[in-house]
């Protein structure tokens, strides 16, 4: 019989193919849920596989709530994931968004197994970093899910989710509406707030590229600069080696050779580190 704390100590050693496999099935939870309500309401398929895959969310947060060694600690943390695994309905199906929060910890978990721990911590740069393609995963999907819930129906270029992460990606990225635009009050409230945080968001990503890349620039920099090194040590070894060579074929003894090579090592020693 399980005791409490071994389903934990089995997900720890398996973490991150736990997380990989709950984060697959949470994006097929959030397209699935966006097809439902494309249809006309009823019992029909898409609705079951709803159910069958919150039923799975619901089944490891029971699993986990009972194998915590407190469980009010756990479920005060962890709240949101059973307000996700209920099926909602009006507005409130937005709170499924919430389940995108997941990738946020799938992202963490990946993090620690690609870089460990002792590169974890380099600083809120590198785990900012880590976390920007997350957040800008549930920032678009939000939004285009908001998009969805006010234009649809009413806008002709909105007639699919599609469509409503087309508008979104359109907002945010500030290129320019053409055809697709929001034509409801309460759209165009959302694409200003759409707008108004993208333009952090975006920033902050390009800042972060702009950092890998001087980044990469900087390490080609180093690395032509020792090879440099290299080729002007190896320059001065050669030469040192024909000198030797010439005394040799010139009849110098052993002795004034030898004295000749470490001269010239030094003298070249002290020409490489001025240098």
């Amino acid at each position: 019989m399980l005791k409490r704390g071994e389903i934990a100590l089995f997900i720890g050693r398996h973490e991150l193919q736990w997380e990989i496999g709950m984060g697959l099935l949470t994006a097929v939870y959030v397209v699935l849920a966006f097809m439902e309500d494309e249809l006309i309401p009823g019992f029909n398929g898409q609705t079951i596989a709803v159910l069958a895959v919150a039923s799975i969310f619901l089944l490891e947060f029971s699993v986990r709530i009972w194998d915590a060694p407190s469980r009010l600690h756990y479920l005060r943390a962890h709240w949101l994931d059973l307000v996700t695994c209920i099926p909602l309905i009006g507005a409130l199906r937005v709170l499924r968004f919430a389940r995108l929060l997941r990738f946020v910890r799938i992202a963490a978990v990946v993090r620690t197994f690609l870089v460990g721990r002792e590169v974890g911590a380099d600083g809120r740069g590198a785990r900012a970093g880590w976390l920007l393609g997350p957040t800008l995963l549930i920032f678009w999907a939000a939004s285009a899910y908001g998009f969805w819930l006010v234009e649809h129906g009413v806008n002709p270029a909105v007639k699919n989710f599609g469509d409503a992460l087309y508008l979104s990606f359109l907002t945010a990225t500030t290129l320019g509406y053409g055809e697709v635009r929001p034509v409801t009050p309460e759209g165009r409230i959302i694409a200003g707030l759409v707008i108004f945080a993208a333009i952090g968001l975006v920033g902050f990503a390009s800042s972060q590229l702009t950092l890998l890349w001087l980044g990469q620039d900087e390490d080609v920099s180093a690395l032509k600069i020792r090879l440099f090194s290299v080729q002007k040590e190896l320059a001065v070894q050669r030469n040192m080696l024909e000198q030797v060579l010439n005394h040799v074929r010139h009849g110098d003894d052993d002795r004034s050779v030898a004295r000749h090579a470490v001269e010239t090592s030094v003298v070249s020693a002290g020409d490489g580190e001025g240098g």
